[in-house]
């Protein structure tokens, strides 16, 4: 059973590897912010090719391999890499399909003021910000920001820079970057992008579980 596994996923990623540019991509994403859930998935498809992915727990990697698979949209294309989707969409959703550790470290947080939510977290030295309008819309033109450099990568762990450590704060520790020191700026597909996905997608927090649906389309 488990190299069947190993098999189906492989010919996933290479299906997925191979399509030519998507011109829609869905998005159904559910990540329970609180506690590792076995019911956390990151379902997606492009032209036609359907990927239905989660952690799997017994190999500590996600069950359908999009952390590479997805990067039929992550990129324009497979020889330049040029991003198509912001860089916070992508890490964003692989959250589901990482153990629970991750969005530790990570200090994935989300606060919601009414159905508006902000999403923040901070991975390997990067953080991201993706607010949504007051009717839960995330928009792939001006919901994502992104402040880089933050961290530095010591014998492979993150250390928060002085500058923009809380006082008396623990570097190591990502809950303890002082968001009001860094500057974020807007995180977009690269404008030299022979293709970008545009639209919007409808996030909601209930009871700590965080939904993400919707659909993107080539430009």
């Amino acid at each position: 059973m488990k190299n069947s596994k190993f098999l189906i996923a492989a010919l996933v990623l290479v299906t997925v590897a191979g399509l030519a540019v998507a011109q829609k991509v869905s998005i159904d994403f559910r990540f329970n912010t609180e506690a590792a859930d076995a019911k956390n998935h990151f379902n997606w498809s492009a032209n036609g090719t359907s990927v239905k992915d989660g952690f799997d727990a017994a190999t500590g990697a996600s069950k359908a391999q999009s952390t590479t698979a997805f990067n039929v949209v992550r990129y324009d294309n497979e020889a330049t890499k040029k991003n198509a989707v912001p860089a916070g969409l992508r890490a964003l959703v692989l959250y589901p399909v990482s153990s629970w550790d991750t969005a530790t470290n990570d200090n994935f947080t989300v606060t919601a003021n009414g159905k508006q939510l902000v999403i923040r977290f901070v991975h390997r030295g990067t953080a991201y910000q993706i607010v949504t309008d007051n009717k839960g819309k995330i928009d792939t033109d001006d919901s994502f920001k992104i402040a880089t450099g933050i961290a530095d990568n010591i014998g492979g762990k993150f250390m928060i820079k002085d500058e923009y450590l809380k006082a008396d704060g623990n570097k190591a520790n990502m809950a303890d970057l002082d968001w009001s020191k860094i500057t974020l700026v807007d995180d977009e597909a690269a404008e030299d992008a022979t293709v970008d996905y545009d639209g919007e997608l409808t996030a909601s927090l209930k009871k700590g579980i965080l939904t993400i649906k919707g659909n993107l389309k080539a430009d």
